[in-house]
């Protein structure tokens, strides 16, 4: 039995517009305040198709992975002034909730609307007719694992949704929430609590605790609690995912090859390889499709690392 495994540089490849720097692109031109605030706050270049260097920033290239950049110091230094300040004369009740208001609205354009801004973009990838020598030798009656959210298995080789497992669910038009996001657990960028210095007596404790309590500033722990969770919000929890296909991985006893077409093995989704190369035959072959020379390299050492034997890294032309 075959499996393919199905990555953005498949559809790059039967030339679709599917790239993480065409959707900066489209940000740039759809939602311009979600493009300026990943600027402004994880570190993305501001592309420009007439500047080659920066439409080859990494970060954008790897634009799941670095959604774990958010600077939270940054955002909050940018929205101080709305800090509830209540020794000043003009201060309201009302102000200790203006800092959070803020977060919000800085978590729902990082959270809600560059969510729907991804769902539009895949949404308005154009399908057209596909040249012979971009046609790829596969096996329709495989079984295929496509992280990508587009039709293009269909489209263009007829193969039927039911032979396909879309790990991080299909774009259309009434469907679902697609799953796109970091792989760094949320619990990695929670605040440790402050520690009392070793060896005070009672007397310099109690002034400690005081001093904490009079630094405590609660408009600011407000809005800051509300943009931390914005790594929940875009965690990708992949084993949730692994265990709501159970019954596919397990039904992969078989898998005598493997195709990984076109999937840059980037750290995020390594959990899924983890369970793949667990559920598959020990001495199945594996072929990997890579794009630069760096590309394979990395995929021989990544494979090789997940204890895979049979590995060979190609062009994803030599497979046509």
């Amino acid at each position: 039995m075959k499996l393919y495994i199905i990555g953005n540089g498949f559809d790059i490849h039967h030339g679709l517009n599917t790239s993480y720097t065409s959707f900066g692109l489209y940000l740039k031109k759809h939602y311009n305040e979600v493009y300026e605030l990943l600027l402004d706050y994880y570190g993305f270049d501001d592309l420009n198709p007439l500047n080659w260097d920066t439409m080859k920033d990494p970060l954008w290239s790897e634009f799941e992975t670095n959604l774990s950049l958010l600077d939270i110091t940054t955002v909050l230094e940018a929205h101080i002034d709305s800090i509830a300040v209540p020794g000043a004369a003009e201060f309201r009740d009302r102000d200790w909730n203006t800092f959070q208001i803020d977060m919000e609205m800085v978590l729902k354009k990082l959270t809600v609307d560059l969510y729907k801004a991804f769902k539009e973009f895949i949404l308005s990838v154009q399908f057209s007719g596909i040249e012979s020598n971009k046609i790829i030798n596969i096996d329709r009656d495989a079984k295929y694992l496509s992280f990508n959210y587009t039709d293009t298995l269909k489209k263009y080789y007829e193969i039927p949704d039911n032979n396909v497992l879309f790990i991080h669910e299909k774009a259309e038009i009434n469907g679902g929430e697609l799953v796109l996001g970091h792989g760094v657990d949320p619990k990695n960028f929670e605040e440790q609590p402050e520690k009392p210095p070793l060896g005070l007596t009672a007397e310099q404790y109690e002034q400690w605790r005081q001093d904490m309590a009079e630094q405590y500033d609660y408009s600011l722990e407000l809005g800051k609690d509300t943009i931390m969770s914005y790594f929940t919000e875009t965690f990708k929890g992949t084993r949730a995912i692994i265990e709501k296909h159970t019954d596919f991985f397990n039904d992969l006893k078989n898998v005598e090859e493997v195709f990984v077409l076109g999937h840059s093995l980037a750290d995020v989704d390594l959990p899924y390889f983890e369970e793949l190369v667990k559920s598959t035959d020990p001495d199945a072959t594996w072929i990997a499709t890579y794009y630069s020379e760096t590309d394979k390299n990395n995929h021989f050492d990544t494979l090789s690392s997940l204890g895979i034997r049979n590995i060979s890294v190609v062009k994803i032309e030599e497979i046509l």
